[in-house]
């Protein structure tokens, strides 16, 4: 098993060498050949797996802001990238290498002063899953409880402190894949403090306590794992182990089962958003267990929440693009930073007429199921009509946001959940009157 590297110049040689692999084989697809324009296709497809296996082997040796940036592309399924890359970004999720097990007696050692085998009845050492902050254990209890572990890696924050440090490479990670990025500095931002947050197991097991006394009896069936503080530290985080099948699982339900858990998970998301104002941000299928009735949260190691003025503001947004409100519209854009003052009228109108026709089955009365056609195939068409590279970011609560819209999208879009999307969302709507003004 190779040692984790968490130092500046070992990370930056790593990447680097990754990234000048990649970059070389996805060079190669600017050769083509319109003769034999089938073939030309095939192979560039097989370039672009190349590159991403080199990526996405970066990804999970170094961990850290990589490895989390290669988690979010997981979510995106086939609608950005190829399903053949984006499966290799779902695979990262599963394999990442583990920590050794000196590494793993040290962190014990630090918060306890004891071994794992020292603190618990029984603890597992083959990890049940490694991601990019730490790994899960399965474990018991002296009091016979069963329990997962989430131990962080060693020198995690100083790798992730390094990777925020060689930006230019990670800017170069992104352009690759997408060349046609705009400006993404308030991305990485918002980036570098989530990931912050996210190294601190103190903070999870807060938000653990927070949500699970937010469902409550008001969500029965949202299922979150109560915490153990005696078992717990900065870097170690030992929760109630809960049984339920994987996301893949649940697509032989029946429909009905379907439409129940694509309700629930909106319903539950939209509490969050619009009247708790935080959401779980962090909406990779690993981080979700199933059950026919109710739906286990894992993972709040990302969790963003919103003041109630950008609440309001984009109740307004989608305020006006179910009426078509231009005028309206352009003023939120420009607040949320999405174009400028000299950007000509003709793009807001293009933008608005595109939104309106992807959140149209959103919008409408009673239940509705998702469209099973691919809507970034429209944002495309719309944004290969301008250059957004260099262009300013949005805000930066959209990375967040965005992330989990994607990750509900992607659930209830798989599940062809028939649901009702107005009532769920509007209810809370009526809760912020004088945001409507």
């Amino acid at each position: 098993m190779s040692k984790f590297v968490s130092n500046k110049l070992g990370r930056f040689a790593e990447l680097g060498k990754s990234l000048t692999k990649a970059t070389t084989q996805l060079a190669l697809e600017k050769v083509e050949d319109k003769v034999l324009k089938k073939k030309e296709e095939a192979k560039n497809l097989h370039r672009k797996m190349k590159a991403a296996k080199e990526l996405v082997q970066s990804m999970g040796k170094l961990k850290g802001a990589l490895m989390k940036v290669g988690q979010m592309l997981s979510i995106t399924e086939d609608l950005i990238l190829p399903p053949e890359v984006s499966s290799l970004f779902t695979e990262l999720q599963r394999n990442a290498p583990a920590m050794s097990d000196a590494d793993l007696d040290a962190v014990f050692l630090e918060s306890f002063q004891k071994r794992p085998e020292e603190l618990f009845k029984v603890f597992d050492r083959e990890p049940i899953a490694a991601a990019s902050i730490g790994q899960v254990h399965r474990a018991v209890l002296p009091s016979g409880d069963e329990v997962a572990v989430k131990v962080q890696y060693p020198e995690i924050v100083t790798a992730i402190k390094n990777d925020f440090d060689n930006l230019d490479n990670l800017k170069k990670f992104v352009t690759l894949l997408f060349p046609k990025a705009p400006n993404i500095d308030s991305y990485l931002k918002e980036l570098k403090r989530s990931l912050a947050e996210e190294c601190d197991y103190e903070m999870e097991r807060k938000w653990l306590e927070t949500f699970g006394e937010m469902a409550g009896e008001r969500f029965p069936f949202i299922g979150i794992p109560k915490c153990y503080g005696d078992f717990s530290s900065q870097t170690v985080l030992t929760m109630e182990y809960m049984h339920g099948v994987s996301f893949s699982e649940t697509l032989h339900y029946d429909q009905e089962t379907k439409d129940r858990l694509g309700q629930n998970l909106y319903d539950f998301h939209n509490f969050c958003f619009y009247e708790a104002r935080m959401l779980h941000t962090d909406p990779q299928y690993g981080n979700y267990l199933f059950q026919k009735d109710k739906i286990i949260i894992l993972d709040f190691g990302s969790v963003r929440t919103f003041s109630r003025e950008f609440v309001c503001d984009y109740i307004r947004l989608l305020e006006s693009v179910e009426k078509r409100d231009l005028g309206e519209y352009k003023k939120c854009l420009l607040q949320f930073g999405f174009f400028g003052e000299d950007d000509p009228p003709a793009l807001f109108e293009e933008h608005l007429e595109m939104v309106h026709e992807l959140l149209m089955p959103y919008l409408r009365e009673g239940k509705n199921s998702v469209p099973q056609s691919n809507p970034m195939e429209m944002v495309k068409g719309f944004v290969d009509k301008i250059d957004l590279r260099g262009r300013k970011s949005p805000n930066e609560e959209f990375l967040l946001l965005d992330r989990a819209h994607l990750g509900l999208y992607t659930k209830i879009k798989a599940w062809r959940s028939c649901i009702d999307w107005t009532s769920s969302m509007k209810k809370y709507w009526h809760d912020l009157p004088e945001s409507l003004e």
